[in-house]
């Protein structure tokens, strides 16, 4: 009879995957639905904008595509710290505009809510990461040098 190895895991045991919070579903749908929201308002803004402030446009158009993109990742438990701190810019950047729009405001407190939720939910994230390396087997989640 061999002495059982705590390190080795058994193959054949299968693990679930984490069932995913439902506020992470809240923090994915506001990062996607935000970054929709925004390509719209960029775009129903663009027939006005001024030489020389093409450069703004691009840049508003690549945070909210980017927020769309993170907000698909973080619903697959992947890149919670790029999501956190893009959330956090994202809503500084709203609420420094809160002046001149309502708008600008509310999407700054949800971006700041996002924060939130992210922080609250970070242990769903490392149990995704660490069931995804128990899935792809032991070789993924180890280095190669040293």
């Amino acid at each position: 009879m061999t002495p059982i190895d705590p390190t080795v895991e058994d193959d054949a045991v299968e693990r679930p995957r984490p069932s995913r919070p439902a506020l992470v579903e809240l923090a994915a749908a506001m990062l996607i639905v935000g970054g929709v929201v925004g390509l719209l308002q960029v775009a129903a803004a663009s027939s006005g904008v001024p030489a020389g402030a093409e450069a703004f446009r691009a840049g508003a158009v690549a945070l909210d595509a980017g927020s769309i993109a993170l907000g698909l990742l973080v619903r697959t438990g992947r890149a919670w710290l790029v999501a956190l701190n893009y959330a956090a810019v994202l809503g500084f950047l709203d609420l420094l505009g809160a002046g001149a729009s309502p708008f600008a405001l509310m999407l700054g407190l949800a971006d700041i809510l996002i924060v939130g939720i992210l922080l609250a939910t970070r242990p769903w994230f490392d149990a995704t990461r660490s069931w995804r390396a128990g899935v792809a087997g032991p070789r993924r989640g180890r280095r190669v040098s040293p």
